[in-house]
């Protein structure tokens, strides 16, 4: 009980806060967007690498470690 009202009181302390002196420099917008652009092409390598477990799984196909192996080395 006293943890949920803390982050209750911290959650409005948050969120009623009228002024943030803050300052973002240039440089902060492009290491966000590099931080976008590593995550999508991290995710799109992810999903090649487990292809072929990803499309098994839907398709309710059971198959092995093996089997990819072997798809690999063709």
């Amino acid at each position: 009980m006293k943890t949920r009202n803390i982050l209750i009181l911290c959650f409005l302390a948050f969120v009623c806060t009228l002024d943030a002196s803050a300052y973002l420099d240039p440089g902060s917008g492009s290491y966000i967007l590099q931080m976008i652009i590593a995550g999508a092409v991290g995710g799109a390598y992810a999903i090649k690498l487990y292809w072929q477990r990803l499309v098994g799984f839907f398709k309710g196909s059971s198959s092995n470690e093996n089997d990819f192996l072997e798809a690999d080395e063709e």
